[in-house]
């Protein structure tokens, strides 16, 4: 699996209850490695107030996987139609966790260059959260994400 260098970016918006669309987006580097069917993305994300979270992102016969270190861990599965249950770690404690994924669309290319859309219901400690809508897209440095 060959390592190439990623930009990447991410533009995530969040739906609550009020109705209230919240919107954020990350530029960032990561790596990229994997072959057919079996893709991989390693980015750090940056909070505003400095904390930061190694990101995994995988790729594969329709499922998408995301998992997050640090303060405020995850690891989330997106299988379109699927429902998925883990915990969400933060400071306070962990917190019961539900996804479920209404689309999981992605497309790479041999040249390193991509997109990954998923729309999912978050629900914690087994209320709605939130919807949410997910776009990261990425290619060689160098290029535009």
């Amino acid at each position: 699996m060959k390592k190439q260098q990623v930009l990447v970016s991410v533009t995530g918006w969040t739906k609550d209850d009020e109705d209230q669309p919240e919107s954020v987006r990350l530029l960032t580097t990561g790596t990229f490695s994997g072959a057919r069917e079996d893709w991989r993305i390693d980015y750090t994300e940056t909070q505003p107030d400095n904390d930061s979270h190694a990101v995994t992102l995988t790729m594969g016969k329709g499922v998408v996987t995301m998992q997050r270190q640090g303060s405020f861990a995850t690891s989330m599965v997106f299988e379109q139609g699927r429902r998925f249950e883990g915990s969400y770690q933060t400071p306070y404690g962990a917190l019961a966790m539900g996804v479920y994924p209404t689309h999981v669309k992605y497309r790479v290319d041999d040249e390193a260059t991509g997109e990954v859309n998923l729309t999912y219901q978050l629900d914690l400690q087994g209320q709605f959260a939130a919807m949410h809508e997910l776009r990261i897209r990425f290619c060689p440095s160098g290029g535009k994400a």
